[in-house]
C-alpha cells in the first residue's frame, strides 16, 4: 500500500512539473526599452538567464536585435554569452528541434534557428574583446561540424549548417581582425587555433568557389563573400607583425614556423572530398598572382612561406621561376623582378645552424630546367638599371656553381648548355650589358660553370656524350673515352692509385684522386662518390688545359716540375693559374717536410681554390698529385 501511495505521488510531481509555468513568467520584471541596466543587476541575473532561455520577453527580442552601438550591457557579465554558448554546444549530439523544445512557445521565430545565436556570438565578438576569448574556449563542437565541408551537418541538419557557414565565418574571420588589446589578441588567436582544422578550413573556403561546386550549388553566391573575407583572415594572420606565434622581434617562433609549414602545405580542396588535390595553398597563391598581379601582401606572405618556413617543392620552384619568365616588364614591375629573383635565391637553398645557407643539389638542378639561368639572363637583359636584381642574381648564381658538379647540377647543366650559350651569345651582342662590369662579372660566372661542366676522358682530356662514358671497374673513379685511354693511364700510374688503403706517406704518390670522407648515409655516399668522378674529370681537364702555361712558369722559376705547386683559382672567369716553389706554398717546416716526403719526381701537385666545394675542396686537396710526365706536358 505505502509503494502504490509513493507510486501515486511520483505521478502527480510529474504532472505538475509538466504543467508548470515557466519560472520567467511569473518572475519577469518588464524592462523598459532604454535601459538595459536592469539586465544586469545581481538581482535580476539568474532570472533574465531564465528568460533568454525560455527564449521570452524583451531580453531576447534585444539579444535577437543585438546592436552593438546601441547596447549598453555586457554578454560576458550578464552570463548571457554562456546561455548562447551552451546551447551550441549541443550541436554535435543532439538534433536542434529536441534543443529548442526548451524555449517558450511564444518566442521569437528567427531565435528558433542556430544561425541567429552564431550571428550573436558574432555580434559580441565585434563588441567585447573578452566574449571573443570566451567564444574561443568554448566553440570546439561548433568548429567541428562548420568545418566538416564534406558531410555538412550542423545540428545534424544541412539545412542549418547551410544557413549557419557564412555567419560561422565571418565570426571567425572578425576574431582573426579586431581583437583590441595585444596580450588578449596573442591569446584568444592561440586558443581558437587549438581547433584542430580550422587553419586549413580558412585556406579552403578560399576555394569553394573554383573547386566545390557541390557547396557552390548550395550557397550560390555567398561563396564570393566567403572567399574575400577568409582571404584577408590568412593575409592578418601571415603578414601581422604581432601574430600570436612571434616574438617580441616579429620574428617566427619554432611553433610559428611549424604552424606556417601546416599553412603553406594545406591543399586547397579537403582531401575528403577529393583525395587527389595535391595543389598546396603556396602553389596556388603563386598561380593567383601570376593571373592577377602582385601586391605587397602576397610578397609578405610568399616571402614566409618560402624563406621561413621552407614550403618548396617542385610545383613551388616551376611556379616561381615561371612568374620571371612571363613579366611583361613595365616600370612599375621592376621591383617585382627583384622579389622573383629573391625567392628564387631562397628556394634552391637549404638554411642549416645558425641560419647559414647551402646550395641544394636537388632543388638547383630542378630549377635549371625549368628556367633559372634564362630567367636570370632576362632579368639581366631588361633591368640592367635595377641594382637590386644584381644581389639577387649573383647569389644564384654562385648557388649553381656551388653544386655544378654535384650529380644532379651537373646533368641539368649539360641538358641546358646549348641554351645557356645561346642566351649568353644575344646578351653579348647587346652593348649596355658588356659595358655595365656587373652585368659582365654574372654572365662570366655562367661561362665559368658552362666551362667546368661536362664528362671528359681522364687521359686524353676528350669531350664524351653520356653513352661513351667508360669508369675504372676497380675505383669508378676515373673516366675514359675508349678502353686503349683506360689501359694506358693504368700504365702510366692510376694501378697504384687505384688500390685502396694508401697511407698518409704515400699520399702523394696516387693519381690526381679527389677522395673524401664517406659519411655513414648510403644515399649520402653515393652522391658523393658521383662528386668524386665529376671532380676528377674536372682536375685532369683543367690541368691538360693549362699544360702549356704550367710548363712556362716553371722554367721561369728555373724549378723542375716536382719541386713546384700549381695553383688554380677557379672562382672568377676565366681562372687564374699559378705556379710557386713548394717551399713558398708550404710556410711551416713541417708541412715542406711531409711534401719532401711524399712526392715523386713524376708527379705534380695542384692546389685547386673554388666555390664549387667551398672547404671541402680546399681542404681535401692540400697534397694532392697528378700523375703526368714531362713529355705529356710538352706535347701539351
Amino acid at each position: 500500500m505505502g509503494a502504490s501511495k509513493k507510486k501515486k505521488r511520483g505521478q502527480q510531481r510529474k504532472a505538475a512539473k509538466k504543467d508548470r509555468v515557466p519560472i520567467g513568467i511569473t518572475l519577469f520584471i518588464p524592462l523598459p526599452d532604454d535601459d538595459d541596466s536592469v539586465i544586469v543587476h545581481p538581482e535580476n541575473k539568474k532570472y533574465i538567464l531564465q528568460l533568454v532561455r525560455n527564449g521570452i520577453g524583451p531580453v531576447t527580442e534585444r539579444l535577437v536585435n543585438y546592436n552593438i552601438d546601441a547596447t549598453n550591457y555586457s554578454l560576458v557579465d550578464s552570463g548571457v554569452l554562456s546561455v548562447v554558448l551552451d546551447f551550441l554546444k549541443r550541436c554535435e549530439d543532439e538534433n536542434f528541434i529536441k534543443v529548442v523544445t526548451c524555449l517558450n512557445g511564444n518566442a521569437p521565430e528567427n531565435l528558433k534557428t542556430p544561425s541567429t545565436w552564431i550571428d550573436l556570438l558574432q555580434k559580441a565578438s565585434l563588441r567585447e574583446p573578452s566574449c571573443s576569448l570566451q567564444i574561443a574556449q568554448n566553440i570546439r563542437p561548433l568548429v567541428n561540424c562548420m568545418c566538416n565541408d564534406t558531410e555538412r551537418l550542423f545540428f545534424r541538419s544541412n539545412k542549418h549548417w547551410r544557413e549557419g557557414i557564412l555567419p560561422f565565418i565571418r565570426m571567425i574571420c572578425s576574431m582573426i581582425h579586431n581583437c583590441w588589446v595585444d596580450e588578449l589578441d596573442r591569446k584568444i588567436k592561440y586558443t581558437l587555433f587549438q581547433n584542430e582544422g580550422l587553419l586549413s578550413s580558412i585556406i579552403q573556403w578560399q576555394y569553394w568557389g573554383e573547386h566545390r561546386p557541390d557547396i557552390t550549388k548550395e550557397l550560390e553566391h555567398d561563396c564570393e563573400n566567403i572567399a574575400r573575407v577568409a582571404r584577408d583572415a590568412i593575409t592578418t594572420l601571415i603578414t601581422d607583425p604581432d601574430n600570436f606565434l612571434r616574438d617580441d622581434d616579429a620574428e617566427w617562433t619554432e611553433d610559428g614556423k611549424a604552424w606556417l609549414l601546416m599553412a603553406g602545405t594545406t591543399p586547397i580542396v579537403n582531401r575528403d572530398y577529393d583525395p587527389s588535390c595535391n595543389v598546396s595553398y603556396v602553389v596556388e597563391l603563386i598561380r593567383r598572382i601570376k593571373i592577377e598581379g602582385w601586391n605587397e601582401e602576397d610578397e609578405d606572405i610568399l616571402d614566409d612561406l618560402i624563406t621561413e618556413t621552407d614550403c618548396v617543392d617542385k610545383d613551388v620552384i616551376i611556379g616561381v621561376i615561371g612568374l620571371g619568365l612571363n613579366y611583361h616588364y613595365r616600370e612599375d614591375e621592376f621591383e617585382y623582378a627583384a622579389v622573383v629573383a629573391h625567392l628564387s635565391n631562397n628556394m634552391i637553398n637549404i638554411w642549416v645552424a645558425n641560419r647559414k645557407s647551402e646550395a641544394n643539389d636537388t632543388r638547383v638542378a630542378f630549377a635549371i630546367r625549368a628556367g633559372l639561368v634564362e630567367m636570370c639572363f632576362t632579368f639581366i637583359g631588361h633591368h640592367v638599371q635595377v641594382e637590386d636584381s644584381f644581389s639577387y642574381i649573383e647569389s644564384i648564381f654562385e648557388c649553381i656553381h656551388e653544386v655544378s658538379l654535384h650529380q644532379k647540377s651537373a646533368k641539368a647543366i649539360r641538358s641546358k648548355k646549348s641554351s645557356i650559350e645561346e642566351k649568353l651569345h644575344q646578351l653579348d651582342e647587346n652593348v649596355d650589358i658588356t659595358n655595365n662590369p656587373k652585368c659582365k662579372k654574372l654572365l662570366d660566372m655562367i661561362r665559368s660553370i658552362i666551362n667546368l661542366n661536362g664528362s671528359y676522358c681522364c687521359r686524353c682530356n676528350k669531350s664524351l656524350s653520356k653513352t661513351n662514358v667508360k669508369v675504372c671497374n676497380g675505383c669508378h673513379r676515373m673516366t675514359y673515352c675508349s678502353r686503349s685511354c683506360q689501359k694506358e693511364d693504368w700504365l702510366n700510374g692510376h694501378s697504384v692509385s687505384c688500390n685502396k688503403g694508401l697511407s698518409a706517406e704515400q699520399v702523394g704518390q696516387f693519381q690526381g684522386r679527389y677522395e673524401p670522407e664517406l659519411p655513414e648515409d648510403k644515399r649520402a655516399a653515393a652522391k658523393l662518390k658521383e662528386l668524386e668522378i665529376n671532380i676528377n674529370m674536372i682536375q685532369n681537364k683543367l690541368f691538360l688545359d693549362n699544360a702549356e702555361n704550367i710548363l712556362r712558369q716553371a722554367k721561369a722559376l728555373d724549378l723542375p716540375l716536382y719541386d713546384c705547386v700549381v695553383k688554380f683559382d677557379l672562382r672568377e672567369y676565366p681562372l687564374t693559374v699559378v705556379v710557386e716553389d713548394y717551399k713558398e706554398n708550404f710556410l711551416t717546416p713541417k708541412a715542406v717536410k711531409g711534401f719532401e716526403q711524399s712526392r715523386s719526381k713524376e708527379n705534380i701537385t695542384c692546389d685547386y681554390f673554388s666555390s664549387i666545394l667551398k672547404v671541402n675542396w680546399m681542404k681535401m686537396m692540400k697534397h694532392q698529385s697528378f700523375k703526368c710526365k714531362s713529355s705529356t706536358l710538352t706535347s701539351g
